[in-house]
């Protein structure tokens, strides 16, 4: 299955990006600050993942989970 490197979803952008045989997932949104573990930032990075989908997954699951606001 072929994952496009970058989507958007709801106001997010999610780019992921291969490191090698694992993808991480960066966030980031137009136009302001992302609020997440406590602090804000234009990115958030998730974890390293098994695969592209499994990095996508959890990217929207922060968006959808309040994680990342």
């Amino acid at each position: 299955m072929e994952i496009a490197s970058q989507l958007t979803y709801l106001e997010y952008k999610i780019k992921i990006t291969p490191e090698g045989a694992r993808f991480t997932a960066c966030v980031s949104r137009d136009g302001g600050l992302m609020e997440h573990d406590g602090r804000a930032s234009e990115i958030w990075v998730s974890a390293s993942c098994v695969s592209a989908e499994r990095a996508i997954w959890v990217a929207k699951n922060a968006i959808d989970t309040d994680r990342i606001r």
